[in-house]
């Protein structure tokens, strides 16, 4: 069974919320099949037939024009625009690693590559890329410091424990609803 891979982002919004996600789950092993958080690695594995994962890009691909209008309505009030996008793995799995400084133009997503690739050797730290905004597999960003968006994001939180799940939003500082 295939999996997906989600590296863990170096942007400083990414990175914060991640970063606290590895803190939090650091006593946490994956299990036999490789599926959860990985301290070490800083990333989190889920199995390609996750049906929550599935719904969470799903629904990211369906609501991609939501975040396509913030991104260019010049709110100043939204920011910390990115979006994630799977690259192959020569196995024939993905690696799933978020964009950040992303900019749109018709139906393509433009943005940098946010962390050195652990797996995939399709792109490389600080490349730009473009992805079909059809291709993405989560989106967010913050408005009036509430995180909008993020489904994947929300789905590890929400496999946190309840003392986790408290921890992650004290540290945060941003509200995840």
């Amino acid at each position: 069974m295939k999996n997906l891979v989600e590296r863990r982002p170096s942007s400083r919004y990414h990175a914060v919320i991640l970063g606290i996600a590895a803190f939090l789950l650091s006593n946490c092993q994956p299990t036999d099949d490789a599926v959860g958080w990985n301290a070490d690695k800083q990333m989190y594995f889920a199995k390609s037939d996750d049906p929550e994962m599935a719904e969470a890009m799903h629904k990211s691909r369906k609501t991609v024009n939501q975040f396509l209008a913030a991104l260019s309505s010049g709110d100043t009030i939204a920011y910390n625009f990115g979006v994630k996008a799977a690259f192959p793995i020569p196995d024939g799995t993905n690696e799933h690693i978020w964009l950040t400084d992303v900019k749109a133009s018709g139906d393509s997503i433009f943005g940098i590559i946010d962390n050195e690739p652990d797996f995939t050797t399709a792109v490389k730290f600080g490349q730009q890329v473009a992805v079909h905004k059809d291709s993405i597999t989560d989106w967010n960003y913050t408005r009036k410091g509430k995180m909008v968006g993020g489904y994947s994001i929300r789905l590890m939180r929400s496999r946190m424990t309840k003392e986790e799940r408290v921890q992650f939003d004290q540290q945060l500082k941003l509200v995840i609803e």
